[in-house]
């Protein structure tokens, strides 16, 4: 199979757009979601730092 010809049919053209679309949006949201987590987990732990300090003296 020749990659370097662009297709006649552009209906296979543009589902090769998509599909390659779609995974950078799947893997773009995968990262943000990771992210988040962590950003949140690190929010929650410094919450919990502040609301009870471990030296009260």
């Amino acid at each position: 199979m020749n990659f370097s010809e662009i297709p006649e049919n552009p209906f296979i053209f543009l589902s090769w757009v998509t599909a390659i679309g779609l995974f950078i949006s799947l893997s773009e949201a995968t990262i943000k979601i990771k992210l988040e987590k962590k950003n949140s987990y690190r929010k929650r732990l410094e919450l919990i730092n502040n609301l009870y300090p471990k030296k009260l003296a």
